[in-house]
């Protein structure tokens, strides 16, 4: 038990903490397989930042006003097939929790397929129980799975919670762009720093549970309630963290995952916090996308020495010099009305573009041919500038 426990420390991106003590159980009288694990809230220290609006921010769509971690049902399935479709069975489901007592991990497994309407009836009374369901990917799949096999049983689907936070799409939004991968696995290790230990890949859980049919052995099948039980745990501290994180932008300690959401908070609109992130983004890596697209929200708005400052900026210091210069072209020829700096500009981006060092592919070339387009016409719009003198 102490080696599942090590696995659930939560990190929140810090040394590792004490284990929590040790969780209790409670088992149950169903046919099919039912257990209760009983974690301390302790294993969830930002849970504190829940808050309906930012619930509404971080995932779209409604969510009940007075949200409390007690309000949210955690849920991931474990099945016979990844693809879906009707002959795809989830045939293990686990519930995660906040009561009192501590944090409720429940566990359903079916024997055999003879006991899916009994699991699927004690699933609808509990989704009943709670407004908001978490899931990660749940829109996508566990969801729609659900619904099938209860229409197949012949079982409502109107008790599935409507709201519904899925944590994999703000995942992609925030840590996508430092991290690459954002499945579950790696968001756990990266983010919350737990590492599992003999972990059953996910690709053999429905060969071991086939297995499991023809001979009945069930200690193989620990192995895939072990990792459903570590999915819920750090699905619920990925949601927690999560929205810590976007409460608090100021505070990510990685410039990335901050630029990433001022992208996303520019798509809904959010100009002014954007902005602002957008700065605090200066002196890192990535303070040169960050400064492209702040220097188009300045000149969207008309701050056009704004815009300006911040592309020169970039050419001094090296952030995508051909950009740079590209961009004030623009700026001092259509909005600025010097036309002598745009000529100037856009020679130096041409010059830049012809450095030995810069890959010369089909997408430089039409670049160059662009300028070169450019050049010539504003010497000619110069020179009639000049002539009408």
């Amino acid at each position: 038990m102490a080696g599942l426990l090590n696995k659930l420390r939560m990190m929140d991106a810090a040394p590792a903490k004490p284990a929590p003590a040790a969780q209790k159980t409670r088992e149950s009288t169903t046919s099919f397989y039912h257990k209760e694990d009983i974690f301390p809230v302790s294993l969830f220290p930002d849970r504190d930042c829940l808050a309906s609006g930012l619930l509404r921010q971080v995932f779209g769509g409604d969510f009940p006003d007075n949200v409390s971690p007690e309000d949210i049902l955690f849920f991931d399935t474990e099945t016979t097939g990844l693809s879906g479709g009707v002959g795809t069975v989830a045939f293990q489901l686990g519930l995660g929790y906040f009561t009192p007592s501590g944090f409720v991990v429940e566990q359903m497994l079916m024997h055999d397929y003879p006991e899916e309407p009994e699991m699927l009836a004690l699933l609808a009374s509990r989704f009943r129980r709670f407004p908001v369901l978490c899931s990660f990917n749940g829109k996508t799949f566990d969801v729609p799975l659900i619904r099938s096999r209860f229409l197949m049983n012949r079982l409502k689907d109107d008790c599935i919670p409507e709201s519904h936070a899925d944590v994999l799409y703000p995942a992609r939004r925030i840590w996508k762009l430092r991290l690459r991968q954002c499945n579950l696995g790696n968001l756990e290790t990266q983010l919350l720093g737990v590492q599992r230990e003999d972990d059953l890949p996910g690709y053999l859980v429905p060969q071991t549970y086939f297995q499991y049919l023809k001979d009945g052995n069930f200690e193989p099948l620990q192995g895939i309630l072990n990792h459903n039980k570590q999915d819920i745990i750090s699905l619920a501290q990925l949601f927690f963290f999560l929205l810590n994180q976007v409460q608090q932008p100021e505070s990510m300690e990685e410039k990335e995952d901050l630029f990433s959401w001022a992208r996303s908070l520019e798509k809904q609109g959010q100009r002014q916090k954007t902005a602002h992130l957008y700065r605090l983004c200066s002196g890192s890596a990535i303070q040169g996308d960050a400064f492209k697209a702040l220097s188009r929200l300045e000149k969207q708005d008309g701050n056009y020495h704004s815009s300006v400052l911040l592309l020169e900026t970039m050419l001094r210091e090296g952030n995508d010099r051909v950009y740079a210069c590209e961009a004030l072209a623009k700026l001092y020829e259509h909005q600025l009305r010097d036309i002598s700096k745009a000529l100037s500009y856009t020679r130096q981006a041409l010059l830049y573009l012809a450095e030995p060092s810069l890959r010369q592919g089909e997408a430089v070339q039409e670049r160059k041919n662009a300028l070169q387009y450019r050049y010539e016409r504003l010497r000619r719009k110069l020179s009639r500038s000049s002539q009408s003198i």
